[in-house]
This record gives structure tokens, C-alpha cells and sequence, in this order.
């Protein structure tokens, strides 16, 4: 039976989605590190790189496509700089041993760059750049994924739609930041579309001719994500990979050897990440350099208004005031419901849902 919409405290999500992982065989640490990237994404209003996957993760550690209970450990370390190997694990957790790292480096050292090979999806990019943010400093964080992707003058799937995001320190919100897929949207989201029998914009994917479609019920076993501006999405695509795979040492997707964590369940991701941390309070300090990113803020806010337009938006600041409502109750798409349902089938853990006395 198809489930409604449900509410639940950000709180109760997050114990669900740990004491899921934990039943699955993973440490109690890193499940509860998973299940606050997770759980904090959806918060942020960001459905589809939240909770809904972690029923198919789950799924994907018992085909042994990811392994649950791999430690990622660093292989090579510099003052200001560092490359893990995520060992296949979960890659929430080599993600955000990532960040810290960079973080941590970037108080000696000014700035920290710490890259992951090896690694699988790690959900939305924006969350370890605002890990950065919240600690009072820049954060950048970058992946690149399996061909899904063409590139102008070209068809089918060639590089990946290498999500990208940063994030930093501000005062009316808690940052100001931005996370986005270098293609026209998230693949997830063609893939939702075909699931729910629904049309998308023609400028989302191409079909197996290189020529844009609206219909994505041959996706993605036909054509591709177009890129965010022709080839403007494409070259930030392709430096995505050399400072991800070529700068770990890692899989690049144009080189056919990083393969999808949703559809090939039984097999490595072998994504690789990386992570960038700039202490402002060594370069201008900290109170300078937040004043400056709130004057932005306000200028920005005070700018002239479109015609039929209110309110001008800086990045971040609708997810912000999305986190800020589910702090009372986060309410979940139904999509999102069905998947945690399946979980608790899985795992047998129940799910606190908030029941409408009404």
C-alpha cells in the first residue's frame, strides 16, 4: 500500500537510522556519524540525498558492493594536506573523518585539503562544507561519481555530475552556503520521475542520440544528464576529477572505472572525495571576515526587487529556514516514508513517527 507523507522529530529519525545501521553490523560510531549526514540533509529539505537511501545502502552492504565495517585510514600526510583511503566503507564515514582532518589541519596550517579514494555515494556534498562553516571557516567539498553525464558535442554517459559545495560562517543564518550537481539537476531526480511515470523539463537529460527529452522512462539504461550551462557545467565537471581522482590517485569516471552506487549493488563505487577547509581567522580574522559576508548578506537582501518579486534569497538561506521548521517535526515526502519503511522491515528497528492527535 502506497504510504502518505509522515511526520517525526529530527531526534527520533536520527536513532531510527543509527539503530538500523548498527543491526546491519556497523559500529555504533560510524552509524551514528551516517545517520546525522543523512538525517540533517533531509532537514535541510534535501529529500533526495537524505534518508531515502539508506534502505538501498543497507542493501548494498549485504551484496557486498560496500563494506559496512571498513575503517578508512590515511596513506599519505602533509602539514596542510592529507589522502584517505575510504576502504569501500560507508561514505559518510570517510566524508566526514575527511572534513575534520581538513579542519583540523587548517588550524596549524591556514588551509586543509584532504582527498578520499576508494570511497562510495556519500549523500549531499553541502553537509561537510557547512562542518567547515560552523567551526568558523570556509568549507569546500567536491566528489566525482559514475558516468552519467555528456558533454556538449557529444552523446551518451562520458563524466559524472560531479557535485560541488561551499559554505561559510555568517551571523543572520548559521552559513551561507550552496550545494549543486554540475548537471541541470540531480540524477535521482530523472530517476524519481521514471518511478512515479512523470515528464521532466527537456533540459534535464538527452536521449540516446545526444538530442534533449522530456521522457525519462529509458533512463538510465538509455542518453544522459545534460550539464548545468553547456559548457560551463562541463569544465567544472572536468576539475572536479583532477582534484578528486587525479589529485587521490583514485577512479575517474570518464575512465569507465567508477561504476553507479544505486543501480550495480554488488560492486565497489570506488568514488573519490575532496575536502577543503580555510581558517579566515588567519587571514583577516574571524569577526572581519564574518561582518564582510553579512554586509554581502544585507546588500544582497536591500538590492532592488524584480517585478512580482519580495524577498531576494542568498544561497543557503532556504535550506536554513527549512532546518529551522523541522526542528518542531520534520514532515518526509512520501517517497522518503516508503523507503524507511522498507528499513524497518530490514532491520526490525521501529520508527517513532509523530501521530496526529488531530
Amino acid at each position: 500500500m502506497t504510504q502518505a507523507s509522515k511526520k517525526i522529530r529530527l531526534s527520533d529519525l536520527k536513532a531510527f537510522c543509527a539503530q538500523s545501521l548498527v543491526k546491519a553490523g556497523m559500529s555504533e560510531k560510524d552509524a551514528r556519524i551516517t545517520a546525522e549526514v543523512l538525517a540533517e540533509t533531509d532537514a535541510y529539505g534535501t529529500h533526495s540525498h537524505g534518508t531515502v537511501n539508506l534502505a538501498n545502502y543497507v542493501k548494498k552492504a549485504k551484496a557486498g558492493g560496500l563494506d559496512i565495517q571498513a575503517e578508512p585510514d590515511v596513506i599519505r600526510d602533509g602539514p596542510a594536506f592529507a589522502i584517505l583511503d575510504g576502504r569501500n566503507a560507508m561514505g559518510m564515514v570517510p566524508a566526514y573523518m575527511g572534513m575534520d582532518l581538513a579542519c583540523q589541519k587548517a588550524k596549524t596550517a591556514g588551509i586543509g585539503i584532504v582527498t578520499v579514494r576508494n570511497s562510495t555515494h556519500f549523500g549531499a556534498a553541502g553537509y561537510y562544507a557547512n562542518m567547515a562553516a560552523l567551526r568558523g571557516m570556509v568549507g569546500i567539498t567536491m566528489s566525482n561519481v559514475d558516468p552519467n553525464m555528456t558533454v556538449p558535442g557529444a552523446r551518451g554517459m562520458l563524466i559524472g555530475n560531479n557535485p560541488l559545495a561551499y559554505a561559510a560562517p555568517s551571523s543572520e543564518k548559521p552559513t551561507v552556503f550552496l550545494d549543486i550537481a554540475l548537471s541541470n539537476v540531480a540524477s535521482l531526480k530523472v530517476v524519481k520521475a521514471r518511478k512515479e511515470g512523470k515528464s521532466i523539463p527537456s533540459t534535464w537529460i538527452v536521449d540516446k542520440d545526444g538530442v534533449a527529452t522530456s521522457d525519462p522512462s529509458h533512463y538510465p539504461e538509455e542518453g544522459a544528464m545534460q550539464p548545468m550551462a553547456a559548457h560551463k557545467g562541463y569544465g567544472l565537471a572536468v576539475m572536479v576529477e583532477m582534484l578528486t581522482g587525479g589529485l587521490s590517485g583514485g577512479a575517474m569516471s570518464m575512465l569507465d572505472n567508477i561504476v553507479s552506487w544505486l543501480f550495480e549493488i554488488d560492486e565497489p563505487n570506488r568514488v573519490c572525495h575532496t575536502f577543503i577547509a580555510i581558517d579566515v581567522e588567519q587571514f583577516v580574522g574571524t569577526d572581519a571576515f564574518t561582518k564582510r559576508i553579512d554586509d554581502m548578506v544585507k546588500a544582497l537582501h536591500e538590492a532592488p526587487k524584480a517585478k512580482g518579486s519580495d524577498r531576494i534569497y542568498v544561497p543557503g538561506e532556504m535550506e536554513w529556514d527549512r532546518y529551522e521548521k523541522a526542528e518542531d517535526g520534520l514532515t518526509l515526502p512520501t517517497n522518503v516514508v516508503e523507503s524507511l519503511e522498507v528499513l524497518h522491515e530490514i532491520s526490525g528497528v521501529e520508527i517513532n513517527w509523530i501521530v496526529d492527535e488531530d
